[in-house]
């Protein structure tokens, strides 16, 4: 049976709902994750056993007894090796501590496997904290789940590696939603990834590079776009690093899953160890960097085992890693030698900025999200009155040195490396509550735009869901024409015509699949409704044919009672038909706003003065004038009028006001007349 991918999600999102609450804090997505893809790689070498049987059989013309059966399934072609004892049949097999099963398993698979170094982090048998001994996740918890996931083979067989690379990515999604705040370790939300790789369009034999890749969404996507570009995934290569374990498993098995044969280094801190390193000792460069890095990190100059110090030791610390000139980093990335200074000790944002910038080659790209911060922190050098006056009555002035920040945004604009900076909507991002932008770096720029640099106002689009905001695909359109015409408006119209296209067949895709996830979702509700009409027209059939008055009672209150059954599933069925028919209005709600966005873009560029209220390319002497300050405020004009009130208008609501203030009086006098006090007198 090959399975939609709609099916497949809601297959796998029931697994989670099966653990979830069972283990410490959102820790379940890892073990959810884990075992998905344990199943994946078990099917797989499976179906890949019985292809290679049927190709022999083919080729000599004869069936094979099940004993040689037995030998060609482990000397066939495999891509995992998955050893005798660990296959997903052995773990089935056994009823009692499944837990411990499970772990020895997929040890065995990792071990057994170079590529899976590092995959499998979860302890399916980790004793429960009270010191019972018992197991944090019971037996028949872990029994439930290898039974879910054992009603559907997920080989290539049943599930395509896009469907089921699709179905992951869903997955973590749902995980990100669930997890809230803590979601930001591991997630970039698509449309913020999407909007990064389509500025930087990956090209066939990129490297491509993630510092801070968390479930490896940022390789993922960069992969997408040379498929949908006609190119193979493997065209480019990927590297990515991750502290936390959990979170680069993820990234891992997302990798294998998209066919990436992404290399994803763990465990330690991208600034205090960098995981890709030439022969020198610098950083290794690449041709493209994606990065979503930890926001304003207060400690990134502690490698993780350090930053669990206290205060005490954290100062002794400082004062070791921190010399006069700063930072001292062993890696030549900024500091001495370098045109950068050593980024401050309470901000981690331009660390890793510099980090990114040294690992570009001479022609690298690179798109980072960063807190907008980073955009106007750090005075410039000031000279400023002391309120002390020297013998001749002048007043002393002392001059305050630049502040660290301040001189690496100065040194990265006179570099000409700042190609752009985008503002984004607030609260996009799972956890982040601080306003952030999109800086786009470039080493290799046109003559032209090497003193320039373009701003973008996209804080103004989006739309609003209940816990956090989202880009549509209108305002990531928005800022794709923005950028890529780079203020020149006869680029425009070809730009609109190319993204409005590509949009609108991305909302009917989305549609499509959201109305089948829906349908997968409640398929069950629906056969059972279907199953309880079928009964209740037969029952209200045969109703007339029972005579005796026992016989009638009891069978017209079974009436009712599957009269009440048909309801609650029919609710349920009402249900489904309300948030597919809200699906398609949202799609045909884009559909239509991506079409008025085009023509609002095309009009936007005929009307200079209206496209300073959206996007600006600044000149760096203006740059300069502002004291290097970035802050889009500065030069795009941000500035909402309050809408315009005709007098008519205004007169009719004074007048209303009036009429509703002389009413409150008079009813406020006979309330104060009925007890006692008289104001007439």
């Amino acid at each position: 049976m090959r399975l939609t991918q709609q099916q497949l999600e809601t297959h796998l999102w029931g697994a989670a709902n099966i653990l979830r609450g069972k283990t410490a804090g959102q820790d379940y997505k890892n073990y959810i994750l884990s075992l998905m893809f344990y199943k994946r790689l078990c099917d797989q070498w499976e179906n890949e056993a019985d292809e290679a049987i049927a190709e022999q059989e083919r080729q000599q013309g004869r069936a094979f007894s099940d004993k040689q059966k037995a030998v060609f399934r482990k000397r066939g072609a495999h891509r995992f090796t998955i050893p005798d004892g660990s296959r997903w049949g052995d773990v089935l097999a056994v009823s009692t501590r499944l837990g411990e099963t499970l772990t020895t398993a997929m040890k065995a698979v990792a071990n057994a496997n170079d590529e899976l170094k590092g995959v499998f982090t979860v302890d399916w048998a980790q004793p429960a904290p009270d010191g019972s001994g018992k197991p944090l996740i019971p037996n028949e918890v872990v029994h439930a789940l290898i039974q879910h996931f054992n009603a559907y083979d997920l080989s290539n067989a049943s599930v395509p590696p896009d469907v089921l690379g699709h179905a992951y990515e869903y997955l973590i999604k749902q995980f990100a939603d669930d997890a809230g705040a803590k979601a930001g370790e591991f997630f970039t939300p698509p449309e913020v990834v999407d909007t990064l790789v389509r500025i930087l369009e990956p090209q066939p034999g990129d490297t491509v590079y993630d510092p801070t890749c968390g479930s490896g969404g940022m390789l993922v996507h960069s992969a997408d776009f040379l498929r949908e570009a006609g190119s193979h995934a493997t065209s480019a290569q990927y590297f990515g690093q991750e502290m936390n374990w959990g979170n680069a498993a993820i990234g891992k098995i997302n990798s294998v899953l998209h066919g990436l044969e992404a290399e994803i280094k763990a465990g330690v801190s991208t600034i205090t160890d960098p995981a890709f390193k030439e022969g020198d000792g610098k950083v290794r460069q690449f041709s493209l960097v994606l990065a979503n890095f930890p926001f304003s990190d207060e400690f990134w100059w502690l490698k993780p085992e350090q930053q669990t110090d206290d205060k005490k030791k954290k100062d002794k610390l400082k004062k070791e890693i921190f010399g006069k000139e700063g930072f001292k980093d062993a890696y030549g990335r900024f500091g001495r030698g370098t045109p950068f200074k050593a980024p401050p000790a309470g901000y981690g944002d331009y660390a890793f900025i510099l980090h990114i910038l040294a690992s570009l080659n001479a022609q690298g790209r690179a798109g980072i999200v960063c807190p907008q911060g980073v955009l106007f922190r750090g005075q410039p050098e000031v000279e400023e009155e002391t309120g002390e006056f020297d013998a001749k009555g002048n007043p002393k002035i002392k001059r305050r040195k630049a502040d660290d920040e301040h001189l690496i945004r100065r040194a990265l604009l006179e570099s000409g490396l700042i190609d752009a900076v985008i503002s984004l909507p607030l609260n996009v991002f799972y956890g982040a509550g601080v306003p952030a932008c999109l800086v786009i770096l470039r080493k290799s720029r046109p003559k032209a735009r090497r003193k320039q640099v373009l701003l973008v106002y996209a804080a103004r689009h989006f739309r609003e869901l209940s816990n956090q905001n989202e880009l549509r695909p209108q305002d990531v359109m928005r800022i794709l024409v923005h950028v890529q015409a780079y203020g020149d408006p006869t680029k425009v119209s070809k730009l609109v015509e190319k993204h409005s296209k590509r949009i609108r067949e991305q909302i009917n895709a989305r549609e499509h699949d959201e109305v089948e996830r829906l349908e997968a979702e409640y398929a069950e509700a629906a056969a059972r409704l279907t199953k309880l009409m079928a009964e209740l027209a037969k029952n209200v059939a045969e109703l007339p044919k029972v005579t005796a008055k026992a016989a009638k009672t009891k069978a017209k209150a079974a009436l009712d009672k599957l009269r009440g059954q048909v309801d609650k599933a029919q609710a349920k069925v009402n249900e489904r038909d309300d948030k597919i028919a809200e699906a398609r209005r949202r799609a045909e709600d884009d559909r239509r706003d991506v079409e008025a966005t085009g023509q609002e873009l095309c009009a936007l560029y005929d009307d200079p003065d209206e496209l300073l209220k959206h996007t600006r390319v600044v000149g760096l002497d203006e740059v300069d004038e502002n004291d290097f300050n970035l802050n889009i405020p500065r030069y795009v004009d941000t500035f909402e009028p309050e809408p315009r009130v005709e007098v008519k208008d205004a007169m009719k609501q004074l007048k209303s006001s009036e009429r509703s203030l002389v009413a409150v009086e008079g009813a406020l006098q006979k309330l104060l007349k009925a007890v006692g006090y008289d104001l007439t007198t």
